[in-house]
């Protein structure tokens, strides 16, 4: 069992966690690049600062799995 910030999580669960915070970011990379390039879209361009926050916050997620990843 891995403790990550006072959270015991089995191996299979750190992947699993991990699996989907590397989807989450890739979606939000593919969500953010969409909708700066549909600026005529009123609704896009509303989101797109949305997007740049989820972006952030989903990369730093990405990077702390990838900085605790210790698969076989």
């Amino acid at each position: 069992m891995e403790e990550i910030s006072g959270y015991n999580i089995t191996q299979n669960e750190f992947k699993q966690l991990n699996q989907r915070v590397e989807n989450i970011y890739n979606m939000s990379v593919v969500v953010g690049y969409f909708c700066q390039n549909q600026p005529e879209i009123e609704e896009l361009y509303n989101l797109t600062p949305i997007i740049k926050n989820l972006r952030k916050d989903a990369d730093f997620l990405n990077a702390f799995f990838i900085n605790f990843d210790n698969s076989d």
